[in-house]
């Protein structure tokens, strides 16, 4: 879990801001994977003269601290609170959404290959992209609309 307040600033060796506090605070309570701009909406709501680039500095000072993780999905950046414990990502291909899966078999993966080719693994990243079920509901639903619209029967 990520500390937050005085505590972080201490570690980070820099005075306490109000800003960075409440960057802190928005990725503490996401109860997912944001990337910056979605942060610095929200920080914009409570702190409107926060800037974005405010909050780039801020998450590149977490992640260098090792307080966040950064993770690149296609084009898009995302940042979490660095996790106890490992896991995964699939992202969702119609709305962009992560979410999290544990794989244990990563962990025999990552002995195995290391055992079999010599390297010392550090880390391993499993990323799946597929759709979530909200947007196969709405996929479904939009190709029967099409067929409807011309003219063809839904096969079944």
């Amino acid at each position: 879990m990520m500390q937050t307040g005085k505590g972080t600033d201490r570690k980070l060796n820099r005075r306490a801001t109000e800003q960075r506090e409440l960057i802190q605070e928005i990725l503490q309570h996401a109860g997912g994977h944001l990337d910056a701009n979605e942060i610095y909406r929200q920080a914009c709501h409570r702190s409107p003269g926060i800037s974005l680039s405010t909050v780039y500095r801020n998450l590149q000072l977490f992640k260098e601290m090792g307080l966040v993780e950064e993770h690149q999905f296609g084009s898009r950046r995302y940042y979490e609170p660095a996790p106890r414990t490992g896991h995964h990502h699939i992202v969702c291909l119609g709305c962009g959404r992560v979410f999290e899966f544990k794989c244990p078999l990563t962990e025999r993966l990552k002995s195995r290959i290391s055992k079999e080719e010599g390297f010392q693994i550090t880390e391993a990243e499993v990323c799946l992209t597929g759709y979530c079920p909200e947007c196969q509901e709405r996929l479904a639903v939009n190709a029967t609309e099409n067929r409807n619209m011309h003219g063809q029967e839904e096969v079944r």
